[in-house]
């Protein structure tokens, strides 16, 4: 419609988005539409900016129809960022072409008004943007087969709750031993007493079980093929093999499938012809994180893309191989790295094209960065082929940031342009020293905008050779001597600019959880608890740090759900199919719902009050005014509704923005059962056996999954960070953002080298996901030729990756003393290997140039 220069002109002087200076950004956008391309987009590169270019590119200029675009992403909330961006910029360049067109016109020049109609017209809502699930089930929907009703997608933990409740139980089968010492082996659970090790925790054998299968599925390998490989000697495999089998059956006589089994239909009514109304009309694909992208999902998108390809189109994948965090959700890295390779099988020519220039972060963070991936020479093989490094732009690109608030200064000098503070190091003796310290770090910052802290050592390359010495004496030496080596240095200074504030601080760990499995306290906890305890106290967000089962206000809801439906809990004691774990915690719940009740009191007291409502419930009473006495208890009643009326003595769930969350992980919870189950979230008092059983199916299939941690509090909830919060969160929650200041924990839980925590910092056995994966790949035509333990060793490097690189203007590492000096043991000097602090896997300590510890 238009040509690409006066695309390019008004991207610059509408946009404001100037791409022609940066070489590789307009190569990626310019491009022909024909021309695939395979984008490796370092972080901070602007892929989303080229992505959203590039399509409407496509449509200005390439005279693409929106309809013919599929966009997809790797969660709903980058979707819905990415569709907002299409939305907004491309209304502007089209009220920009309009205006244009029209002021020509006016001056008599010739113009096609046909042309100015059709940009008019233009719907960019019409753009299939989503995850792969969401196009999936949407065009599932739209092309269903006639007579066929749509299956609906249930969440894992419902899945969980369907091994568990129409498999496991069955007959008892999990209490066999063959199928309890199986899961165990392919798990790779360590024997620690002379019988074999067994699994026999029901919510942990369904997960393997359900993993088995998702393995299988996304591998794409029969399960039934695998079972003609198994002799009869082997009860424990054949048996899960046949309750994944019978797992399958029971969802689809439900009419209900998870996420694997929707992509495989998906793939298979693409392969089968059954949706050649939508590929006829697909030209364009981009598929942004194709890092993250499974075997299957390969297959599906291959699928489309020779349709686009047959079109005249193409294919564009976005990603970055060193961010890949999702293996433990059998996503493979190496589909991404051999892309060209594999693409090309179809026929489909692909121009490689790099966006390593960084305009997030400042040069030291960069430096960083770079060095971080590169000290591993095992590390190389697993990365794009002959990768440049990421770069800091120079004067003539560089876009600057709109929201910068960290401002920073050394003895070097205040901060610049590139702003030459160095990577800072805290590490303390133990995590409580750790805790307070930082502690007063944010706090300082917080009050007074400004932190000043004295530099007491520089750690170098150099001096961590010293490390890996043999000489105790040598050893301990430097480590005695190393707080005498920065004297000389001055002082640094970090600042907050008059528009920046708590939320632009970011806590970064390998686990947000501030209680351990066995009830321990972790670092997020501490230093939760002293913000908390400060004289002007901080507030923190941590939606994710304790599991939903124990936060207070989902304990007292789940409480008072649990007094109204079933008094004195008498379904509860009699359904011997309650884990003993949930009873537990079902308990709880109802007496601290009681004691809020109670005790608190709650308002609203008027008209009626949280202990009368509550009461009503419990007699089957309704509430009733002098004119209406002859009211009667409804036949039926929702769960969802009943929730809704609590939540209004539950201040926390109507005011806070964590409780926002936590809700709608409830409510989602209950409004799950609605599409399976045969009292579809509604206690029904028609009859005593109705009511009964409509009790015992909310407490199997809502109750007890919550009480038992099978509900996760998933991070697509978390639609903005709420302003004035401290923020506590996992490097996997913080992939995709970026904070002036971000502070990683490197090693607050480690004080020894011990094995049990070796997988966090120095992976020395493969995860229990990766033995799966190995056993199925023998049957897949697809497999990955990497040692497990390499694997293992690549998922710490990206992961910690991703944590360095959200940093904009500070980078601060913490932890305890010990991961950077060793430890004595026994007259021995002790080391802690963690790649976190640069430790390569041949157990050598490299480190960084110039961590300045504070």
């Amino acid at each position: 419609m238009i040509g690409y220069e006066e695309f390019e002109e008004l991207v610059v002087n509408v946009l404001k988005r100037d791409i022609s200076s940066n070489e590789d950004q307009n190569l990626a956008i310019s491009s022909d539409m024909g021309q695939s391309l395979f984008i490796v987009a370092g972080p901070g590169s602007g892929k989303t900016t080229v992505m959203v270019l590039k399509i409407l590119k496509f449509i200005f200029v390439d005279d693409v129809s929106p309809n013919e675009i599929l966009a997809t992403t790797f969660t709903k909330k980058a979707a819905n960022e990415l569709l907002s961006r299409i939305l907004q910029w491309g209304s502007e360049i089209k009220s920009a072409v309009i205006a244009l067109y029209m002021d020509k016109l006016f001056s008599g020049e010739e113009i096609d008004e046909r042309l100015i109609k059709r940009i008019g017209k233009i719907d960019f809502n019409q753009v299939n943007v989503g995850t792969i699930d969401s196009i999936a089930e949407e065009l599932l929907r739209v092309y269903r087969k006639a007579g066929v009703t749509q299956p609906t997608l249930i969440e894992d933990f419902v899945a969980n709750s369907v091994m568990i409740n129409d498999c496991l139980l069955k007959d008892d089968r999990y209490k066999n031993e063959a199928l309890q010492e199986y899961l165990a082996e392919i798990t790779g659970k360590e024997q620690k007493t002379h019988e074999k090790p067994k699994i026999r925790n029901l919510t942990m054998m369904a997960d393997i079980l359900i993993n088995i299968k998702e393995v299988c599925y996304y591998n794409m390998v029969e399960i039934k093929d695998i079972l003609k490989d198994v002799s009869p000697k082997e009860t424990g495999r054949h048996m899960a093999l046949n309750l994944i089998l019978e797992y399958i059956e029971v969802l689809k006589t439900k009419n209900i499938c998870d996420f694997a089994m929707l992509e495989t239909e998906f793939f298979n009514r693409l392969d089968s012809g059954d949706l050649n109304v939508f590929q006829s009309e697909i030209k364009i694909v981009l598929i942004d994180e194709y890092q993250d992208t499974n075997f299957l999902q390969e297959r599906i998108y291959f699928k489309i893309a020779q349709s686009a390809h047959d079109n005249g189109g193409s294919i564009t994948v976005v990603g970055d191989d060193d961010q890949s965090l999702y293996r433990f959700r059998r996503a493979s890295v190496y589909l991404f790295t051999n892309f060209i390779e594999r693409i090309g099988e179809l026929g489909i020519d692909v121009i490689e094209v790099n966006l390593k220039t960084n305009y997030r972060s400042t040069e030291n963070i960069i430096d960083l960065c770079n060095d971080f991936v590169e000290l591993d020479e095992r590390y190389q093989s697993a990365r794009v082929n002959e990768k440049p490094k990421i770069e800091f732009p120079t004067r003539s690109d560089e876009e600057g940031s709109e929201s910068a608030s960290i401002d920073a200064g050394s003895d070097e000098g205040s901060g610049n342009e590139s702003n030459p503070i160095p990577i800072l190091g805290m590490f303390r003796n133990n995590e409580q020293m750790l805790a307070k310290d930082l502690a007063k770090f944010i706090d300082e910052l917080n009050r007074n905008r400004v932190v000043k802290r004295k530099v007491k050592r520089v750690l170098s390359k150099e001096d961590n050779r010293k490390l890996n010495s043999d000489n105790k004496t040598t050893l301990l030496n430097y480590r005695d001597s190393g707080f005498d080596l920065a004297k000389e240095k001055n002082e640094i200074e970090i600042r907050l600019d008059e528009n920046g504030s708590i939320e632009d601080i970011a806590f970064l760990t390998y686990s947000p959880k501030e209680i351990t499995s066995m009830g321990g306290r972790t670092f997020p906890y501490a230093l939760k608890r002293i913000l908390a305890k400060m004289r002007h106290p901080i507030e923190v967000f941590n939606p994710r740090g304790q599991d939903l089962q124990n936060i207070d206000e989902v304990s007292i809801l789940c409480g008072l759900m649990l007094e109204c439906i079933d008094p004195n809990s008498r379904c509860q004691r009699a359904n011997d199919k309650i884990p003993n774990s949930a009873g537990r915690n079902m308990g709880i719940w109802r007496r601290k719902a009681i004691s809020y009740m109670k005790d608190v009191n709650p308002e609203p007291l008027s008209p009626v009050s949280l202990e009368r409502f509550v009461t009503h419930w419990q007699l089957r009473r309704p509430f009733s005014s002098d004119d209406a006495r002859d009211m009667k208890w409804p036949e039926n009643a929702g769960l969802i509704e009943l929730a809704y009326k609590l939540v209004t003595w539950i201040p926390k769930f109507n005011e806070d923005d964590e409780g926002v969350v936590y809700l709608k992980v409830i409510t989602q919870t209950i409004n799950q059962t609605n599409f399976f189950n045969k009292y579809s979230a509604k206690i029904d008092f028609s009859s005593a056996e109705a009511e009964e059983e409509s009790i015992n199916e909310a407490l199997l299939n809502i109750f007890v999954p919550i009480a038992t941690g099978r509900v996760d509090i998933d991070e697509n909830l978390f639609e903005v960070i709420p302003p004035e919060r401290f923020n506590i969160m996992s490097i996997h929650q913080s992939k995709g953002l970026e904070f002036p200041l971000v502070i990683v924990d490197v090693g607050s839980r480690f004080k020894k080298n011990i094995d049990r925590e070796s997988f966090l910092r120095f992976p020395k056995h493969p995860s229990s996901s990766t033995i799966i994966q190995e056993r199925v790949e023998k049957y897949s035509s697809f497999s990955v030729d990497r040692d497990n333990i390499d694997c293992a060793f690549d998922d710490l490097t990206r992961l910690y990756f991703v944590a360095f690189s959200r940093a904009k203007d500070v980078l601060l590492l913490v932890g305890l003393n010990p991961n950077i000096d060793g430890y004595s043991q026994k007259d021995k000097h002790m080391t802690i290997p963690n790649v976190a602090l640069g430790w390569n896997r041949d157990e050598e300590f490299i480190g960084f140039d110039n961590i300045y510890l504070i």
